[in-house]
């Protein structure tokens, strides 16, 4: 696959780079989707979330930042996103793994392929911009395409020296170190960036123990310019990371988190989970004539977790089980909840089952876009051509520990168990896109297809069978743009999506779908607006097993046949100037959206069961939006957001929904204000969930969990 890689990359090389002529335009860094004037023009929906946005509430918790985007649902699961769980347009959100995630460009899920739950993500604190993109353009990102894409973009080598460092603290001991330190001499210049965040954790263990935590990150990146004939730039980017949880799957009963939702029940005091993230990241870009740019980059990342956490009961019931009914599982709530021992009894073993969920995962490529704008005739073209070789896989050990509850304390048995799960999985991947967008009077077409070669293998060291699977797919995209007038332009879309199933999976159909939006954008005097229609048709939805799945081997996949989705996002921001110094900013997003299955069946996926032909999907709000109002000044800013989701069905079903089968309808007010002392000094003060509303966000994977309560934090950012 790889001599087959670089074939293509050399014919394509020879015929079309090195026979071009030079000069020396200014290149920038590039984002993915283009800059705020080019996307006003998109044939396909997308949304860029720019710096002054994110730094309004300095979200430390990407569940929160990307709600600023319409199109876009989130599960949240421990009230500090620290494992986000990300979906686009009926793409599950669960741990956000039908959507492609990158950094600057880069696929920096854990394993995108091989195990593409992402457990590791950029920390939101250290992002500088996030791209968001659906409808036909997202097939150019991949590999999981049924959804959309997001592009995490970190802060660029800066274009002049700075020096700052910023301080936060607040309720539950929350609290933020970062600094950066940036230097530019001549076309040589670099950033270095640190940040270390965390806290002592809003719920309270049963006996007391910890269930905060902390993260760290270190970065740096380099820029060079050197003086040559053809305009290029070398960038190269190191990072480290590491997380140190007290975290847990188990949750409570609904009737024990209506009563203290902060509650932690003692069986899940052994719960930690630790990782280490690396990565380096170098790309080179150049431009020649005509504007044609080339844009290489090559990446390795590396993450290893450790996630020590209650997984059940050795022999007994589903937790899942005695969380919904613990009246029906007395004895077995009882142990949970540390007010009765642990007993090898006549009926059931209450043996507490705590796994290590040990992995470590790589990811590694090489990736070339070439990009060339020309003119023929009246038609002005913007060609692009992708290639990428990608690698990653992921080796699980997941060693099981049993414990017996005695007085509220979780005592080893000193009994040596077997691996649940013990083996290598590996993805070989070559993508290549081609898109050309075509403009002439008020019209914009752009045509594009993506092609990927995917070859994946698992090696079961419990079975010793190896099981290898080779997939491949050509998926089409086709946008339409129509400037009617000054201010107001119509765009329509239809594209092929695609998320891959695992590797070894032999037989088992990829999920695929076809994808259609149209609506109209609006824009003029600084008030941009738009309205657009969605629908999804899957032919082969996916589920695919997790650890905190029953009856089912992790990893293994189940058909959910064939599934519709559609739906309406809307989106209003404008700004007005009031008085001789304030101006007033508004925002606005809406999503509607409806799901079915097209089929009735019966599936051992824990998350479907007994599915009826019209059951709508689990985890999909009907109704997402969030208004958001600011006041500015020169001296300072003021902020104010209101998010609602809707609540969300937990499993497939139609009507009302039932206690126990869904999470609550939530009503976040979130609350900012920045005052500049001085050019070198701003203070703020920043108000998460200023009602404290409490409500159930998920009962996966263990019970209900709630989101974060009410969150007082004071910043200091200074400026050498």
């Amino acid at each position: 696959m790889l001599k087959r890689f670089f074939a293509v990359t050399f014919c394509l090389l020879s015929t079309g780079l090195w026979s071009a002529e030079m000069t020396d335009p200014e290149i920038k860094e590039v984002l993915v989707f283009g800059t705020k004037t080019e996307k006003l023009k998109l044939p396909g929906s997308g949304i860029q979330i720019d710096p002054e946005e994110l730094k309004k509430h300095d979200y430390s918790d990407l569940n929160q930042v990307i709600s600023l985007a319409p199109g876009v649902y989130v599960r949240e699961e421990d009230g500090f996103g620290l494992r986000p769980n990300i979906g686009i347009r009926g793409a599950t959100s669960d741990r956000s793994q039908k959507i492609t995630l990158m950094e600057d460009g880069v696929l920096i899920t854990p394993a995108p392929y091989s195990a593409p739950a992402a457990y590791y993500i950029t920390n939101a604190s250290r992002l500088h911009a996030v791209e968001v993109l659906k409808g036909p353009s997202a097939i150019q990102a991949g590999p999981h395409t049924v959804g959309g894409a997001v592009n995490l973009i970190t802060r660029p080598v800066p274009e002049q020296d700075l020096t700052e460092v910023e301080f936060t603290t607040g309720t539950d001991s929350f609290h933020k170190v970062a600094g950066a330190m940036g230097r530019v001499h001549d076309n040589f210049g670099f950033l270095f960036n640190a940040l270390s965040y965390g806290s002592d954790g809003f719920k309270q263990l049963d006996g007391g123990g910890n269930t905060g935590f902390i993260r760290n990150d270190l970065n740096f990146k380099a820029r060079w310019e050197p003086e040559t004939k053809q305009k290029q730039s070398f960038t190269v980017k190191l990072g480290f990371a590491d997380e140190d949880a007290d975290e847990t799957y188990l949750g409570l009963t609904d009737a024990d988190s209506h009563r203290y939702p902060e509650r932690r029940y003692p069986a899940s005091e052994l719960d930690r989970f630790e990782s280490q993230h690396r990565q380096i990241h170098f790309s080179h870009s150049i431009e020649f004539i005509s504007k044609f740019h080339v844009d290489t980059k090559v990446y390795l990342n590396k993450f290893h977790r450790s996630w020590n956490k209650f997984s059940g009961f050795i022999d007994g019931p589903s937790a899942q089980n005695v969380l919904r009914d613990p009246d029906s599982y007395v004895r077995a709530y009882e142990t949970l909840t540390g007010s009765r021992d642990s007993r090898v009894g006549y009926f059931t073993d209450l043996t507490i089952d705590v796994t290590d969920n040990n992995r470590k995962y790589s990811s590694r490529g090489v990736q070339l876009e070439l990009k060339n704008i020309f003119s023929v005739g009246s038609l002005d073209h913007n060609f692009k051509l992708g290639l990428r070789y990608h690698k990653d896989d992921v080796r699980r050990h997941h060693q099981p520990s049993s414990y017996l509850m005695l007085s509220g304390e979780m005592i080893s048995d000193g009994i040596p168990r077997p691996y649940k799960t013990n083996n290598y999985a590996r993805t070989e991947a070559v993508a290549i896109f081609v898109a050309n967008e075509v403009s002439w009077s008020n019209w914009t077409v752009n045509v594009g297809v993506r092609y990927e070669d995917i070859q994946g293998s698992v090696d079961n060291k419990l079975s010793d069978v190896v099981s290898t699977n080779d997939q491949t797919v050509t998926a089409p995209g086709l946008g339409i743009h129509k400037q009617l007038t000054e201010s107001i332009g119509l765009l329509a879309g239809i594209y092929r999506g695609f998320s891959p199933s695992g590797p070894g999976k032999d037989g088992v159909k990829s999920e695929e779908s076809t994808n259609i939006e149209y609506g109209f954008r609006y824009y003029a005097d600084g008030l941009l607006g738009e309205l657009i229609w969605f629908q999804s048709d899957y032919d082969n939805l996916l589920g695919r097993c997790r650890a905190s799945d029953t009856d089912c081997d992790i990893g293994q996949e189940f058909s959910g046949g064939d599934v519709k989705v559609r739906g309406l996002e809307m989106v209003a921001q404008g700004q007005f100037g009031f008085g001789d110094s304030y101006l007033l900013t508004g925002k606005f997003n809406y999503t509607y959206s409806e799901s079915e299955f097209e089929t009735s069946f019966f599936s051992q996926f824990s998350q479907w069961g007994l599915v009826r032909e019209g059951d709508q999907l689990p985890y999909i709000p009907k109704h997402v939006g969030r208004v958001q109002i600011g006041v500015e000044s020169e001296q300072w800013y003021m902020d104010i957001s209101l998010k609602h989701q809707h609540e969300m069905r937990e499993e497939p079903g139609s009507g009302k929904i039932s206690d126990g089968l869904k999470t609550d309808t939530l009503t976040q007010l979130d609350f900012s204000v920045t005052w500049s002392v001085n050019d070198a000094t701003d203070l703020s003060l920043l108000v998460r969930n200023v009602t404290d509303k409490s409500a159930i966000v998920s009962h996966r994977p263990y019970g209900a969990r709630p989101n974060l309560p009410r969150t007082i934090l004071g910043r200091v950012k200074y400026r050498f």
